[in-house]
């Protein structure tokens, strides 16, 4: 007997159909790839389950029962679990308060021995060094993700959905999530495993659910499928040369960073990027590349000095950044990229508000961008929670974008997007570099930064170990550096 089922389930608001009706038979044990452009129904679908919205027609049968969850609560106690891709932690509490939050036993007292103890063994489940005791807010985004898997564990569940759960994992970190996986396939538990990396869902997927437009175009075994013909059901075309051609770059240098430290994460950080040209930053998460560019940018304590087109641009702030030219894209965009209660050309103008000082001028700035990065919206007044997580991210580029950047930093700027809007992402890269923008794409992915980039400097241990450039630049050359093996070893 299946342990969902849903028939003729649907969500429409408005006159917007975020899902078609959508017949789904999920066994347990089955572990089921659900892919699809931003936009395409995912997230719909995903709430549906989790009880966060209801449906506009259609039903769900749990365990062959028709099931009625009226919240996130009802489909918890069912045991249907979800590991959002954007956090759910509160960041001032611990990680063991965190994810036994809600599971107090009695009167609402905590048994603190039980619960370390118990958080203790969840954490070695997903592969965590960090201790029980650690506040969330001084963990890194790669081991919040850690923590979240491991609150879903907690609670028993008999089927639970990943969403882009490797976003922000490294490739060890991503291993032991798909053993963890692997061992609650054998348990039983059902897994959606919803993600844009499609490498990932051809490996560990039994069947794959294709959605486009809000309906299902496929619904079958991995078997025989290629990345390019997920890809192409995924957008209903044939997607070819998603990495545009690379062109030339000037020697004129735009940034030059030398001697940088920022105490606890990296020391003699030196470097320099010219005019037009796109420079990789590859490393394993934790090597310091996050931290340089944040104290570069001036968000974070550091000390050095950077030079834009040979001037010294002073203290490390964020106003001086700004002032000679320099902007960063956070890779944590709804903590550190935009306010999400906040309309759309709100968001995208709130680097230049001095400029931007009336509503026609910002509705003016935020139509602009819309139509330039092709963001899925027909209004710019429209609330930034109206959009998918990978349209988002076009917003926070926008945002910076509208400083007119000589120089700008993109920290995993495709983090969460689909393969059709990646391969938007790097034409809009390519041609802020043909237009003499010196480009730096901080990026986990290495396919990215080796059909973006001009050159590729790897981090390891808050160090840059080397750097690649031209024919170099290899999955084994980049991990050679990043991993601190030999090249004999490497090969």
């Amino acid at each position: 007997m299946p342990v969902l089922k849903t028939l003729g389930l649907s969500k429409q608001y408005d006159a917007t159909v975020a899902l078609s009706p959508l017949n789904l038979l999920v066994e347990s044990g089955e572990v089921i790839g659900v892919v699809g452009e931003n936009g395409a129904g995912k997230s719909t679908l995903m709430k549906l389950l989790a009880g966060i919205v209801q449906p506009t027609q259609g039903q769900i049968e749990w365990n062959g029962l028709t099931a009625r969850f009226r919240d996130a609560n009802d489909t918890s106690a069912a045991g249907i679990q979800i590991v959002h891709q954007e956090l759910n932690l509160i960041p001032t509490l611990s990680v063991e308060d965190n994810i036994f939050l809600g599971q107090e036993r009695g009167k609402g007292f905590v048994n603190r021995a039980e619960t370390r103890r118990l958080t203790s063994i969840l954490l070695e489940k997903v592969g965590a060094k960090f201790a029980p005791t650690a506040l969330c807010e001084d963990l890194s985004i790669a081991e919040q993700q850690l923590v979240e898997i491991a609150k879903a564990l907690s609670r028993e569940a008999k089927l639970i959905i990943f969403d882009e759960p490797t976003a922000v994992l490294s490739e060890p970190e991503s291993e032991k999530l798909f053993e963890i996986i692997g061992s609650l396939k054998q348990q039983g538990v059902a897994i959606l495993y919803v993600s844009h990396r499609l490498p990932e869902v051809l490996r560990i997927c039994s069947r794959i659910v294709v959605l486009r437009d809000g309906e299902k175009v496929a619904d079958q075994s991995p078997e025989g499928l290629s990345e390019s013909d997920l890809a192409d059901l995924m957008v209903g075309r044939k997607l070819q040369d998603i990495f545009p051609e690379r062109v030339p770059h000037s020697t004129d240098v735009s940034m030059s960073v030398n001697s940088l430290n920022v105490p606890g994460f990296c020391q003699d950080i030196s470097f320099s990027v010219r005019k037009g040209e796109i420079l990789g930053f590859g490393g394993l998460i934790g090597s310091g590349r996050t931290e340089a560019c944040e104290a570069i940018f001036g968000v974070r304590n550091g000390t050095g000095e950077v030079a834009i087109e040979g001037a010294s641009i002073g203290k490390f702030t964020l106003q001086n950044a700004l002032k000679y030219g320099i902007a960063y894209v956070s890779e944590d965009r709804k903590g550190k990229g935009l306010v999400v209660s906040m309309s759309i050309d709100e968001n995208i103008c709130l680097a230049c508000l001095k400029e931007l000082n009336s509503v026609a001028k910002r509705h003016k700035t935020g139509q602009k961008w819309i139509e330039d990065l092709k963001i899925k919206v027909s209004d710019s007044t429209l609330p930034m929670t109206s959009l998918s997580g990978g349209n988002q991210q076009k917003c926070s580029v926008g945002k910076w974008l509208e400083t007119n950047p000589k120089v700008i930093i993109l920290d995993e700027p495709t983090r969460g997007i689909d393969v059709g809007s990646k391969a938007e992402m790097y034409r809009l890269i390519s041609d802020l570099a043909s237009k003499g923008l010196a480009v730096i794409v901080i990026s986990s992915e290495m396919p990215e930064l080796i059909g973006l980039a001009h050159r590729v400097a790897v981090f390891r241990e808050g160090k840059i170990v080397g750097e690649l450039s031209g024919e170099q630049i290899t999955e084994n050359g980049i991990m050679t550096l990043a991993a601190g093996v030999t090249s004999e070893v490497a090969a």
